[in-house]
């Protein structure tokens, strides 16, 4: 591999394939996050279940009656005008709209006083999910201090009325001994009243005056009491009804109200169902009497024309002396008259229909068919009644007039009979088919859906959380993705140690005898990783210009000094003589994985030049010493780049088989950069997990600025279990090994 291209750090397409083993690794890692962000929406889900208002829902069920029409054609023809109002099939999307229009919700709210609220004042949150579970009457306040209520309180008001400024403010009434209350609000000092009695009080804004019919709590149980506008009441109400056609032109409306009171829900929506048939029938009654009045207005004159025509009739028939036409004269004269009165009807529905389609519509064209027709028929009528001798002509022709008078007159009075039943007021064209109930189980929330998907949607999102960690913030775990996207070769895989997090436990306990995991658990995983890497270490530093092998890793915390002090431990048990350097001097304590106290090291040779002999830890390990980083210095960096650094370093490679360099994070400071040079062999350490591909990148670019390369890379931290399915494939050595370390005995 050519130096420039580690410069360049040129990075390969990591595969977005997710396979099944890599998104149960995702899972698993991230279980604990999942559990807990499952546990919170549930949680959530449990008290919006059972915390929250519950919603009931109350309706009735309204039926539009379809007026029968059996009216004969002409006369339907001639009263249409007093008629057509009983005689049109009503609208549902008309009566949809009459039963929630502001004229029907405006006298239900002010009849039912829909306008006054009262309820318990409970305490927040948690007061009324309480109170719902009680049947019985509560100890008010906390501890019997305070007002607020647990049980079945309740209250009744008769009347309460404010001044328009103070419409919609809330008044706090408390319930006192032997039925009195007290009252307080906005512009109102505290006043008692009685309950059953309609008290005035004066506030600074206008008078106020209040009806208490009954208290059902026990005493300095408290209420909130509201007066709200009636336009608001009404706005409100006719946002919240909803009316429907129950089925296609069925005819039958279904209205629905929903609220967080179930009486008072049942009370809203039934109130505005009566309205709508006192209203319904009071219109009806209005047009019947207006109609009436009509009807009686034309009758006389209509009986007059009956006569008149029985004059003329039987006047022509003294006057040429018949006694009577013959049954086929009257069956023409009975055969025109309908006929006529059926070309009336079709002629009246032709120019009902021309105002809206067109003379070439289909429908205009089946009229003036029926026309045609009807004409034909009146001709040949009139053609047949030309045969008869003039005289009987003219008998038959007043008949008919006759006959067309007496039956306009019946029917007038037939209808003058109808409109006084309609004029009564009893009935009109809506019925009431189902009553508002009071709701006994509410609507809304259902909760065992409510905490279904409260436990689903946690699930789902904790997972989906996890992996968007995963595909975000994730760092590296693929070793072929590292080395296809570094063109370095990962040369050790060392598995996270359960081990070492309990010896670092104790170490920051300060507890004695501190040893690396090395000595204390040497058939550790993590230990055969490095021993296997202590191999190939060996052939790479024959190659290399010196013995000093230098670790470090882009950030902190990525476990770079346990592997620079076990290692250390592993080469100096195969027979090598080590020398290991903290070269992090501003806050290396590398000897806390040996157990040393602190002391005297690098940084005392560097700015006191004293002898490397001087202040080495000799032998913390069997053919293992430790060069610590002493005093912490103000100028590490400058240190460093000092011409004696080089110097102590090649005479420590010189009385040394291998000088191993625990050096600080790249990303973070610039020493690495300093001490990369002196080195022979460089090793970047990542975490598993945590450290970034990019943040590898960078680190790599940094030292090749500085003149150094990297010879390759040590994963640290790999977690490898059994559900772990893709790494247990990937590292399976580490997983024979583990098993292999392990007691069965026990």
């Amino acid at each position: 591999m050519r130096q420039e291209d580690q410069t360049r750090g040129k990075f390969r397409a990591r595969s977005d394939e997710i396979t099944m083993t890599t998104l149960l690794e995702s899972l698993f890692s991230h279980k604990i996050m999942i559990g807990v962000t499952t546990a919170i929406i549930f949680l959530l889900a449990c008290g919006y279940a059972f915390l929250s208002s519950p919603v009931y829902e109350s309706h009735i069920l309204v039926k539009i009656d379809e007026a029968a029409d059996s009216t004969p054609a002409m006369q339907k023809d001639m009263l249409n005008y007093v008629s057509r109002p009983f005689n049109e099939k009503s609208s549902a999307d008309r009566e949809a709209q009459l039963l929630s229009s502001r004229n029907i919700i405006w006298r239900a709210v002010t009849d039912a006083k829909l306008y006054i609220t009262a309820r318990p004042r409970y305490f927040p949150i948690i007061g009324a999910a309480i109170a719902r579970y009680s049947d019985d009457l509560s100890t008010p306040g906390i501890l019997g201090v305070g007002g607020f209520v647990w049980g079945n309180e309740t209250i009744s008001i008769g009347d309460f009325d404010v001044p328009a400024k103070i419409q919609g403010k809330k008044f706090l009434l408390r319930a006192l001994p032997d039925g009195a209350y007290e009252l307080v609000g906005p512009g109102l000092p505290a006043t008692k009243g009685k309950v059953g009695i309609t008290e005035h009080f004066q506030a600074h804004s206008g008078p106020v005056t209040l009806l208490v019919t009954a208290i059902h709590s026990e005493p300095n149980a408290e209420f909130i009491l509201q007066r709200q506008s009636e336009q608001l009441v009404v706005d409100r109400l006719q946002k919240e009804i909803k009316v429907t056609e129950e089925g296609n032109k069925s005819g039958i409306l279904l209205a629905v109200l929903r609220g967080d009171d179930p009486q008072r829900v049942a009370q809203t929506i039934g109130e505005i169902g009566n309205q709508y048939l006192q209203w319904n029938v009071k219109l009806k009654s209005d047009i019947a009497k207006a109609s009436l009045t009509r009807l009686n207005e034309q009758l006389p004159a209509m009986k007059a024309q009956v006569n008149d025509a029985e004059v003329a009739y039987n006047s022509y028939r003294n006057e040429h002396g018949i006694v009577d036409i013959s049954d086929e004269s009257h069956l023409l004269a009975k055969q025109l008259a309908d006929e006529t009165s059926e070309m009336v009807t079709l002629r009246r529905a032709r120019e009902q229909k021309l105002a809206t389609f067109a003379p070439s519509s289909p429908d205009v064209v089946a009229i003036d068919q029926q026309i045609a027709t009807t004409q034909q028929a009146i001709d040949r009528l009139n053609g047949k009644i030309k045969l008869m001798p003039l005289t009987e002509q003219e008998a038959l022709r007043r008949l008919r007039d006759l006959r067309i008078s007496e039956e306009l007159y019946s029917s007038m009075r037939s209808k003058i009979q109808e409109m006084q039943v309609l004029s009564a007021g009893t009935a009109g064209s809506v019925q009431l088919v189902d009553a508002a109930e009071v709701p006994i189980r509410p609507v809304r929330p259902e909760k065992l859906l409510v905490l279904a998907a409260g436990l689903a949607g946690g699930l789902l999102l904790g997972i989906g959380l996890a992996l968007a960690r995963d595909r975000i913030f994730r760092g590296v775990t693929d070793t072929e993705d590292i080395e296809s996207s570094t063109g370095l070769s990962v040369y050790a895989t060392v598995p996270f140690s359960d081990k070492q997090v309990a010896i670092m436990r104790r170490a920051e306990a300060s507890l004695p005898q501190q040893l690396p995991l090395a000595v204390c658990y040497p058939r550790d995983p993590a230990i055969e990783s490095l021993r296997m890497f202590r191999t190939a270490l060996q052939l790479a530093v024959v190659g290399a210009r010196n013995n000093v092998v230098m670790l470090a890793g882009p950030l902190p915390g990525i476990g770079k000094s346990f592997l620079s002090a076990n290692l250390a431990a592993v080469l100096s048990a195969g027979g090598k003589r080590v020398l290991l350097i903290d070269g992090d001097l501003r806050k290396g304590r590398l000897e806390q994985h040996l157990g040393v106290p602190h002391g005297d090291g690098l940084a005392d040779v560097l700015s006191s030049h004293r002898a490397l002999q001087d202040v080495v830890n000799r032998d913390v390990q069997r053919n293992l010493d430790l060069l610590q980083t002493g005093v912490y210095p103000p100028n590490a960096a400058d240190l460093l780049m000092s011409e004696h650094f080089r110097e102590t370093v090649e005479q420590a490679s010189q009385q040394y088989d291998m000088v191993l360099i625990d050096a600080p994070a790249i990303l973070a400071v610039s020493d690495s950069g300093i001490m990369a040079p002196v080195a022979g062999s460089i090793f970047l350490v990542a975490r598993f997990g945590d450290t970034l591909t990019g943040e590898i990148d960078a680190s790599i670019k940094r030292l090749a600025q500085s003149g150094a390369k990297v010879n390759g890379i040590l994963l640290n931290g790999v977690k490898v279990h059994t559900t772990n399915y893709a790494l247990v494939r990937r590292y399976g050595t580490q997983a024979y090994v583990q098993d292999y370390g392990t007691d069965h005995s026990k």
